[in-house]
């Protein structure tokens, strides 16, 4: 635009007086207003709250003083803001796997400070209760939530930032923490597998410890992890032994194992399907951020079906409703 107006100004020469000449070439910035006015209509996000609400929902995913780990940006961004804007759930920490990569990341979750848990200002999934009948399915039995005392990584600043960028998986290379055992796969782990694995050494049994969904099948395929996670909502949790079907745990298609009453608990009772499921003529806004809106999708979808065949057929077309009105923003690009 300025290389415009200038070349204007200068065309017009001595017939127009110098401190007007350029002014004359201003009514090419009209044309900044066309992407203004398209993409009012085409990529407003005028009433969206997909990202806030999302990140109150997978945080309080988590119980108190829970170890959560995230894939990317559109999944730990949000949360950032959620807890240090709005003051949800302070207490999870949030480590970033792509970020795991940096020495200033490792360095922020050693010295991060570690909230307190506020039970008041949490979902009601985790606040103390005296009636213990009116505990919804999948609520825990409220117990003292034990505040951890020690940093989340056992290691130094110093052997933090010593970890290796890259480094040759060793063959029948993995770590035993009690009765978990972690198989590393590929040739090379980068400093995020090693940092994503000391992690679950240094706090398996202090810190309840979570994979986001939105990671996908990281945890099972880099760190063999499958046989000890469990699907609850919208993350999955380490457990510290294989699982096997017990209680409200089972083995669904989905997800494969699935705690069917935590799950329950969370799509019914503390998360904000309606900010992903509103109508939207013309499709979700953009996209590259559209993963999110389908993890609410498959996560709604995917439990319809693992109730359903668990007999609880009235949840299920609850879920079935919700990931339908979803799944129509994901298809009118």
């Amino acid at each position: 635009f300025a290389a415009t107006i200038r070349s204007i100004g200068d065309s017009l020469g001595d017939r127009v007086p110098a401190q007007r000449r350029y002014w004359m070439g201003a009514p090419i910035l009209l044309v900044a207003l066309l992407p203004l006015l398209g993409n009012k209509a085409s990529a407003s996000r005028a009433h969206e709250t997909l990202a806030r609400d999302f990140a109150i929902d997978i945080l309080e995913s988590v119980e108190p003083y829970g170890i959560l780990i995230t894939a990317g940006d559109n999944d730990t961004f949000p949360l950032w803001f959620a807890q240090e804007v709005l003051g949800v759930r302070r207490d999870v920490v949030l480590a970033n796997l792509s970020l795991m990569n940096t020495d200033w990341h490792l360095r922020q979750l050693l010295r991060r400070d570690h909230p307190s848990f506020d039970p008041s200002t949490a979902a009601a999934l985790w606040r103390p209760r005296s009636d213990a009948d009116s505990v919804p399915l999948g609520a825990p039995a409220f117990t003292n939530y034990v505040e951890p005392t020690t940093p989340v990584f056992s290691l130094s600043i110093g052997g933090l930032d010593s970890l290796p960028e890259y480094s040759r998986t060793p063959t029948n290379a993995g770590i035993q923490v009690d009765s978990l055992t972690m198989r590393f796969g590929g040739e090379y782990m980068t400093r995020s597998d090693i940092a994503a694995a000391l992690l679950i050494r240094d706090n398996l049994g202090k810190r309840p410890i979570y994979f986001a969904w939105s990671a996908g099948n990281y945890p099972d395929n880099t760190l063999g992890l499958g046989p000890y996670l469990v699907s609850q909502g919208m993350v999955r949790r380490v457990m510290p032994a294989p699982v096997t079907e017990t209680g409200s745990i089972r083995m669904s298609a989905s997800f494969k194992w699935f705690d069917v009453d935590r799950t329950r608990a969370l799509l019914f009772g503390v998360y904000h399907p309606e900010a992903a499921a509103r109508e939207r003529p013309t499709g979700w806004v953009d996209e590259p951020s559209s993963s999110i809106l389908g993890l609410y999708y498959l996560v709604y979808g995917g439990s319809a079906d693992a109730l359903r065949a668990m007999g609880d057929s009235v949840s299920a077309e609850k879920a079935d409703a919700i990931a339908d009105r979803i799944r129509r923003s994901l298809t009118n690009y």
